[in-house]
């Protein structure tokens, strides 16, 4: 059948499959993190409080539990010396349970636990270079495709701790939003409404827009903004990548048109398509935590 042999289709596949992996391991750790709550437990090494947000809704707070051996470290966010504006790590031993406790009124947090997470971390960045590197040279699909699910598997836990860090509940709405984004760009796109793939005012406007996001990230490391700013550019952002949806996804149809059909390029698409809507999502969550 056409359907079942269409480059849409294969890239269509590639694309639902890696997300819903995604997805799937980030309400799995969502999950799991509200049964350690109700049962008093942890899960991946760490805890979680319960309060309720502006919507009377259940919002899980991580936390690190007492430790239980001593001296145990703890640190605290204080202003940069060389630029106020910017925070900096300082750490302290805590070396009993009531130097610990004085700590803690002083605004410092126990440094232990989240390792899960941090090894998630780790094997997601491998991973995602290993896939763009096999995606841009074509070399293996097959490679590319088990990297490409290591990286969904890995990111699944991060997104999960980045919702329940700022409120998992926003980030379902981010989820929502990201959802009808990606179907209207994608239905626009496809439908070849505007020769956005072979527009080079927009290629060049994606290309500078993408250098300056990544410029902002890189000075943002050294130095602090506020949170407007941080805000109007994740907006800026998202913007960025909705229309980067829409030129990826008329690209889709352009290759489809030229009679290209093959796993290769379902492969290199369906990456690109993916990374467009992580990007879109990331920018959303920026733009609406607090």
């Amino acid at each position: 059948m056409l359907l079942e042999t269409s480059l849409f289709f294969k890239t269509m596949l590639i694309l639902c499959g890696q997300l819903t992996v995604v997805l799937g391991t980030c309400f799995y750790c969502i999950r799991e993190a509200k049964r350690a709550y109700e049962n008093n437990t942890s899960f991946a090494g760490m805890h979680f409080r319960g309060s309720m947000n502006m919507n009377k809704q259940l919002d899980l707070v991580p936390y690190t539990a007492a430790p239980e051996h001593y001296p145990s470290e703890m640190c605290k966010q204080i202003p940069s010396e060389n630029n106020p504006n910017k925070s900096e790590t300082k750490t302290v031993m805590a070396m009993n349970e009531a130097h610990r406790l004085d700590l803690l009124k002083d605004g410092y947090i126990d440094s232990e636990g989240g390792e899960f997470f941090y090894f998630a971390f780790i094997l997601w960045v491998i991973s995602l270079f290993l896939c763009t590197f096999f995606a841009s040279t074509g070399i293996s699909t097959q490679t590319g495709m088990i990297f490409f699910t290591l990286s969904s598997l890995s990111f699944g836990p991060l997104l999960a701790i980045i919702m329940l860090e700022m409120d998992e509940n926003d980030g379902f709405n981010a989820l929502k939003i990201v959802f009808l984004v990606t179907l209207i760009t994608g239905f626009i796109g496809y439908s070849d409404f505007y020769s956005f793939s072979e527009s080079s005012f927009l290629g060049g406007f994606l290309l500078i827009s993408l250098l300056g996001l990544i410029g902002f990230e890189f000075i943002r490391i050294f130095r602090g903004f506020s949170r407007w700013a941080i805000r109007i550019k994740a907006i800026f952002g998202a913007f960025v990548f909705s229309m980067f949806l829409l030129f990826d996804f008329n690209l889709l149809r352009k290759k489809s048109d030229f009679g290209v059909n093959d796993w290769d390029n379902a492969f290199n698409i369906a990456f690109q398509i993916y990374l467009d809507i992580i990007n879109l999502l990331l920018e959303i969550l920026d733009a609406m935590s607090n």
